[in-house]
């Protein structure tokens, strides 16, 4: 059963002896609703050939929600999902044109305030031409039951409270789970690249090590040349030395995509003796004296400094 007040039978329906004009005026009327003396004196104008175009600050304010709320439900929910389109298709056209800055940021304003600028123009205009398609779609038989018309003209004109809230409380959940998917990883990846770089961290001491035992004795050490046991920290099992190079290995309470693998920092040195550090996959200068120790690792590419990575 509607709960539109203006669906109650018969109140607002013309008298059976009411010109044309009269009964067009209270079918609008059972058709609008709330604020129906607004909207029926704009529809009069219309119908007499009045221009079409004027102005709705609700319709500009909220735009989305009044079409959603007079249950013109296509435009309210295509002017809802508009912004996501547009930004997409624009993120594509400016990367391939690259404009200025300043022109891609009055063209994407423009872009995105366009379609409630436009609504509001002619939102009155468009509601009209619901209103009437509303009223033209009751079936005939019901001219002669004047009750069951006037019924049904409020119970499909109206307002849609329950409908906007619907659409508001699912694009509330759309919006939740693309962040919540989007945040979710990005959060997990930097959880794991801030774990990665406490092994980078502990390493530094370690090379200094390396270096220092590379310039007094013309040799890439090993662990045991230079302390007898290893460094670890709250992610990191083990900072070892194997031949020069540092390996660090990452342990249990780091994340599971990283439990158990290693990076290493290979050295090599010049002829003054100067010592060039390669992080993972990073490529060694030429002409330069490499250690025999491990290079490279198993951490995936995302999850390092740009620096060592291939090709870096």
């Amino acid at each position: 059963m509607s709960t539109n007040p203006y669906a109650r039978p018969v109140e607002g329906a013309a008298a059976p002896d009411a010109s044309p004009e009269q009964k067009q005026l209270a079918d609008y009327e059972l058709a609008v609703g709330p604020n129906r003396d607004y909207y029926v004196s704009k529809f009069e104008e219309f119908d007499k050939g009045g221009s079409q175009i004027g102005w709705h600050w609700p319709a500009f304010f909220v735009t989305s929600w009044w079409f959603l709320y007079r249950k013109m439900f296509g435009l309210g929910i295509l002017n809802l999902f508009y912004p996501f389109i547009a930004m997409i298709v624009l993120g594509i056209l400016i990367g391939v044109a690259k404009p200025p800055q300043a022109v891609s940021t009055v063209l994407t304003i423009l872009v995105l305030i366009a379609p409630s600028v436009l609504l509001s123009m002619y939102a009155s205009a468009l509601y009209w031409r619901r209103v009437r398609k509303v009223i033209a779609n009751v079936p005939a038989n019901f001219t002669t039951q004047p009750e069951k018309r006037a019924a049904r003209i409020g119970r499909n004109g109206g307002t849609g409270v329950g409908p906007m809230l619907g659409v508001m409380l699912g694009l509330g959940f759309f919006c939740s789970s693309i962040l919540a998917a989007i945040a979710i990883p990005a959060y997990q990846d930097y959880t794991i690249r801030s774990q990665v770089t406490e092994g980078l961290n502990l390493a530094s001491a370690v090379k200094a090590d390396v270096a220092e035992f590379y310039a007094q004795n013309q040799r890439w050490p090993n662990q045991e040349d230079l302390v007898d046991h290893l460094v670890s920290g709250k992610y990191v099992e083990s900072v070892a030395v194997v031949r020069g190079s540092v390996v660090i290995t990452y342990g249990e309470a780091a994340n599971q995509k990283i439990n158990g693998l290693w990076l290493a920092l290979h050295p090599s040195a010049d002829q003054s003796g100067h010592i060039h550090w390669a992080c993972g996959d990073a490529s060694t200068p030429d002409g330069l004296m490499s250690s025999e120790g491990p290079s490279g690792g198993d951490l995936p590419d995302k999850y390092l400094p740009v620096s060592c990575r291939s090709g870096s």
